[in-house]
């Protein structure tokens, strides 16, 4: 069995250090990667790589002792995701058909 993680071998009983997803009984964890990918996803991303699942994993995995803090993930943070938060706002068409001209953003696109 390996880490969903980083892809090494992982014991295939549950220890400190080895963990198992609650909700599909597949992805096995060693603590350390797990604990590194909270810190990174924050507590808005933070969900089972494997199943997706977040309401019984989240739970569990903080009854475990992985800290998640509260923030937004770390890939969202800095200037990284800057563009995708600006509306485009000209007419690329060929022909635009807008009688204000290419210039011109409408409130629904």
């Amino acid at each position: 069995t390996s880490c969903v993680i980083c892809l090494e071998h992982v014991e295939e009983q549950l220890s400190y250090q080895t963990m198992v997803c609650p909700s599909c009984r597949q992805a096995w964890f060693h603590r350390g990667c797990l604990q590194q990918q909270a810190f990174h996803a924050g507590l808005l991303c933070f969900r089972c790589p494997q199943c997706n699942d977040r309401e019984k994993f989240l739970p569990e995995m903080s009854s475990l002792g992985i800290q998640v803090p509260t923030r937004q993930p770390a890939w969202e943070a800095g200037a990284g995701f800057t563009d995708m938060y600006n509306r485009h706002s000209r007419c690329d068409a060929r022909l635009c058909l807008c009688a204000q001209g290419r210039e011109q953003a409408g409130e629904e696109g």
